[in-house]
């Protein structure tokens, strides 16, 4: 039945493919697909890129986040096979990420995950090992690799609860897949679980911990631009909230927010940039002063209550320059982002009700006093606590970063996982 599932996905695929890039250009991320004539060949494999090393090992990350979380991992791995790497990413920002990194021989662009198009893509770089970082279960291209003899490891193995759930509406293709993969590091116990319930053997998952937390970072770049801003901004004195990878409708309640504690001051970095024009006009509507990372030049005259950053590469630094953080993605259903960044930097946290992706890390940070969860009633009075008590705000915060200590090691397991089961 696994395979028959397989089979009409790749007779669909050409239909779904074309309700895709419809729906994609109908949708405010449209300009994401500025590239796409450039991607072309790439995406269906027309041909082979020039320098790209055959026998490789080849890395899949789908965007920026798993490319920067796989990088020690990917240091170890070059170590331990004395061999090239290649890295797939789903997204052009992702290769780009890659290409920053000179641990990766070679960075591509990911075939869309048409059987034909993987088999050819096999056929072109004959890989000897593919190693998927968290949760890109392709399932072509984890049944190509299999029919070519190409062994497939799950590293950082990421599947949420919610995932899981839908991977059961297919039961047989998840069965068929999971069956495929040959080694699992999972990021948690329950992950390894889920796993496991879908079809996975035992004797081959793992819970080795989420290398993501090996690059924690305590002293974050760009410290020094954000407290430039901070001083242009004369907010040295003033209680800041910073806001990490926000959602719309967090920043909803964050402006509304804003409108009832005054005294409090706003680092707004939502989580997809090509957002900023829609959020830039919700501030304006709701005539609170604010200001615009790119655009600060000198210090401003006008009082600043909101600060949107529209640059990539500066949460950190800016929550260095906050007292308290707020993690987007658990207000809206998104499963939340990562909490760590903020923990380690000795900043506590606030949550909302949905944090999904990362259940164990929140889960210990509510525990040990580091975060505390709110929802849209309560947001504003948990804030309040800590706007009115710079005790209760110290001390959560070190609370938070001797959870965030506590989640390191995870590259080290996986890699002696690897060395005696999958090498």
């Amino acid at each position: 039945m696994g395979y028959i599932l397989l089979v009409l996905i790749n007779i669909l695929f050409p239909i779904a493919g074309l309700g895709f890039l419809v729906y994609f250009f109908l949708s405010p991320r449209r300009n994401l697909l500025k590239n796409l004539r450039a991607e072309i060949s790439e995406r269906f494999t027309l041909c082979a890129t020039k320098n790209t090393p055959k026998g490789a090992l080849w890395i899949h990350a789908a965007s920026v986040g798993e490319v920067k979380s796989v990088v020690l991992v990917a240091e170890k791995l070059k170590e331990l096979y004395k061999k090239p790497l290649i890295i797939t990413t789903t997204t052009q920002a992702g290769r780009q990420a890659a290409l920053k990194n000179e641990v990766f021989d070679k960075a591509l662009l990911m075939p869309l995950d048409f059987y034909f198009f993987i088999k050819r893509f096999l056929k072109f770089y004959k890989p000897c090992k593919l190693f998927i970082v968290e949760a890109d279960l392709w399932p072509n291209t984890i049944v190509a690799c299999s029919n070519n003899n190409v062994p497939v490891c799950v590293i950082n193995g990421r599947l949420s609860q919610r995932s899981a759930k839908r991977y059961n509406w297919a039961r047989p293709l998840a069965n068929l897949v999971i069956s495929k993969i040959c080694l699992i590091c999972a990021q948690t116990e329950d992950i390894a679980k889920r796993y496991i319930k879908l079809g996975a053997e035992k004797e081959k998952v793992f819970n080795t911990g989420n290398v993501k937390y090996d690059l924690l970072n305590q002293n974050p770049a760009r410290q020094e631009e954000a407290a430039e801003i901070i001083k242009k901004l004369t907010w040295k004195n003033d209680f800041i909230l910073t806001c990490g990878s926000t959602h719309g409708e967090e920043e909803d309640l964050l402006i509304k927010t804003a409108k009832k504690l005054k005294q409090v001051k706003f680092i707004i970095a939502p989580r997809h940039l090509e957002r900023t024009s829609a959020i830039i006009e919700n501030l304006k509507k709701s005539k609170i002063p604010f200001a615009v990372y790119s655009t600060i030049k000198e210090s401003l005259k006008n009082e600043t209550q909101i600060l949107l950053v529209d640059t990539m590469g500066m949460l950190g630094a800016f929550y260095t320059m906050g007292d308290l953080a707020f993690i987007g993605g658990t207000i809206s259903k998104k499963g939340g982002h990562n909490f760590l960044e903020a923990a380690i930097l000795g900043k506590a946290i606030l949550s909302g009700p949905y944090f999904y992706n990362t259940p164990e890390v929140a889960t210990k940070l509510f525990k040990e006093g580091g975060a505390v969860k709110v929802s849209k009633n309560t947001f504003v009075t948990e804030l309040e606590k800590f706007v009115s008590n710079k005790t209760l705000t110290k001390k959560a915060g070190a609370d938070a970063l001797r959870v965030a200590l506590s989640f390191k090691g995870a590259t080290e397991k996986t890699i002696s996982i690897i060395k005696t089961y999958g090498k």
